[in-house]
């Protein structure tokens, strides 16, 4: 079975992007071109993956994601403030050091274990870009939210 893909960016700056599952190569390729559709942009944004129900990715898309990282290098170092990749697996989380330490990111990121802590890096790094109204928008979004839950 394939993965689902959900891609939020309706708080932009900020962009949300949660896989549950393995992604078919179909559809690792419609995650690469969506990515590269932010880039297009021209502006910085901040980015959450939310992996807590990700499978593991086969080696060949590990592969293609070093490529199209190489390929798009200079605009997510420009672009993306951060990435803050939620992760609670211990598996994938060592996996993932293993894949950043034999290819370093061009953006910053960080891994966390909660959305929480995820959006706090993803706003404090707007707020560093000057971003402070956006930031304010987006933590007000999430306070609302979290408001009307339960």
């Amino acid at each position: 079975m394939s993965a689902r893909l959900t891609f939020d960016d309706s708080l932009w700056p900020l962009v949300i992007f949660r896989p549950a599952g393995v992604m078919t190569n179909g559809q690792f390729e419609e995650f690469l071109t969506r990515s590269a559709s932010y880039l297009e942009r021209g502006e910085p944004y901040v980015s959450i993956t939310d992996a807590r129900q990700a499978g593991m990715p086969p080696l060949d898309q590990l592969r293609r994601l070093s490529e199209w990282l190489d390929t798009n290098s200079d605009r997510l170092r420009e672009q993306v403030l951060c990435n803050a990749i939620i992760v609670t697996s211990a598996a994938m989380r060592l996996s993932m050091s293993l894949v950043f330490h034999l290819k370093p990111q061009p953006m910053p990121h960080r891994a966390m274990s909660d959305m929480e802590s995820a959006l706090e890096y993803a706003l404090d790094k707007l707020r560093e870009s000057g971003r402070v109204a956006d930031a304010e928008r987006i933590q007000r979004h999430f306070a609302a939210s979290s408001a009307h839950v339960g």
